[in-house]
């Protein structure tokens, strides 16, 4: 797996983790000093953001079945829209903790990554996938060519022992 898969799963993971401890936090801590609509509001950025978090995980560990220059766009789509879509959420949601309505602006910035994580959905279904037969986008054609020049060289060898016994004889 490529260094920015690998990468990219503990990411996709971490932030499944995370979106249960904020879960939970919501449901346990939130609710008690928070508006019902706020806590509504809260988990729905917490949903989106666990979509999104095995979204990630699930198209890096099927990279194969994905052009890589696709993959790293779609990632930063990905975490672009968690950044602006739940993190708009979480903000507005508990923004009478903070003490401070001025933050009801940031209801501007929710749009912005909604529209980042269809720019990557769009992204998958019309450029994601590799077609059958283009194989050089995952390196198999390399393989290839390494495993033919390999047997090659080893029918290279045999042809050339048969030579020489049959010449010896």
């Amino acid at each position: 797996m490529d260094k920015n898969n690998n990468i990219y799963v503990k990411t996709g993971f971490g932030i499944a983790a995370f979106c249960v401890f904020m879960g939970a936090f919501a449901s346990h801590l939130l609710k008690e000093i928070i508006e019902p609509a706020d806590v509504i509001t809260f988990d729905t950025g917490t949903k989106y953001m666990f979509y999104h978090a095995m979204a990630i995980s699930f198209i890096t560990l099927s990279h194969r079945k994905f052009h890589q220059n696709i993959i790293d766009l779609t990632m930063f789509l990905f975490l672009g829209g968690i950044a602006f879509f739940t993190g708009s959420l979480y903000l507005l949601a508990t923004r009478t903790i903070w003490g401070d309505e001025s933050y009801i602006w940031l209801g501007a910035l929710t749009p912005i990554g909604g529209v980042l994580f269809i720019a990557a959905w769009v992204l998958l279904i019309s450029k994601g996938f590799i077609k059958s037969g283009d194989e050089k986008s995952t390196g198999l054609i390399e393989k290839k060519k390494h495993r033919h020049r390999k047997s090659r060289s080893k029918i290279n060898s045999i042809e050339s022992d048969i030579s020489v016994a049959t010449i010896d004889n």
